[in-house]
């Protein structure tokens, strides 16, 4: 049986596209998201992360450390790219 599609809003499509132009979801001391200069909803980073949308760009440091945090992933640049 296979899994539903993912389906995005609006806002989580904005983000993988940002993410896919070289941005990067970055956390600060509240785990509170910000993707270039802009808030994120926690329940944003939640839902990509969970469907594997996007991951941390480098997996070999803390994701609160400066300069890392997430990027997309291959499956969403895949499922961005197909629609």
């Amino acid at each position: 049986m296979a899994a539903d599609p993912i389906k995005l809003t609006v806002l989580q499509r904005e983000v993988l596209e940002a993410l896919k132009s070289g941005a990067l979801i970055t956390l600060d001391e509240h785990n509170m998201p910000w993707l270039a200069g802009r808030a994120l909803q926690p329940q944003t980073r939640y839902f990509l992360t969970e469907h594997r949308l996007i991951t941390r760009a480098d997996t070999a440091r803390s994701v609160e450390a400066k300069g890392n945090g997430f990027t997309i992933s291959a499956k969403g640049l895949a499922l961005i790219s197909t629609r």
